[in-house]
């Protein structure tokens, strides 16, 4: 019987341990989809707390979200897995974040497309941003359900959304603005689904 004894294989860029380094992963996956929390990367890969909790804990490699997202993001595999080289390519990271662009029609809020936005110009703490179409204007905005304040906001009146300036007034009342049709209202007249980040207008 042989005495030589088996030498450890070295890890290297196409060589890493298949069930374990999945806190690192899951955190590059994060960065690259742009997300604050690990709750916005649940809601966008539609896999329940428990399953994300369990694959954290356990420090489980997470192999098929790392190819959603390179194929979501775009971003470097080599950097999703190992950690090592560049995010993304120059082509990757010139062609931006992509994002749902999303449109108001007669009331109707629906998903067109995907488009891709530069990630620099999206706040860190921006958590499920996406950009919607209103009138003139092309807003991005970030999903959002809870206690509304002074903001432009993506909301829902009776059934029909719109994106509308709000002042929270004394006494627990909300103004909506609307030209002449401004109104005051109780915050449970209104449902909130986003608050607007930024603002691009075109005029003709």
């Amino acid at each position: 019987m042989s005495n030589t004894k088996e030498t450890p294989q070295a890890i290297s860029k196409y060589n890493f341990p298949s069930q374990s380094g999945g806190k690192e992963a899951i955190t590059r996956i994060l960065k690259a989809y742009g997300f604050s929390t690990r709750q916005a990367l649940c809601d966008h890969l539609g896999v329940s707390q428990s399953t994300m909790a369990n694959r954290w804990m356990r420090d489980t490699f997470p192999h098929d979200w790392l190819i959603a997202c390179h194929l979501d993001t775009g971003a470097s595999m080599l950097w999703l897995t190992t950690g090592q080289g560049s995010p993304m390519t120059k082509a990757d990271s010139d062609s931006g974040l992509p994002l749902q662009l999303k449109e108001i029609s007669n009331g109707i809020l629906s998903s067109t497309e995907q488009v891709r936005y530069d990630s620099r110009l999206i706040p860190q703490d921006a958590s499920s941003p996406f950009i919607v179409k209103f009138e003139n204007s092309f807003y991005l905005v970030d999903e959002f359900r809870g206690e509304i304040n002074d903001g432009v906001w993506l909301i829902e009146i009776d059934g029909f959304m719109s994106i509308r300036q709000v002042y929270r007034l004394p006494g627990g009342r909300l103004r909506v603005e609307n030209g002449p049709a401004s109104f005051e209202c109780t915050p449970s007249d209104i449902k909130t689904n986003g608050r607007v980040i930024s603002k691009i207008t075109f005029t003709e």
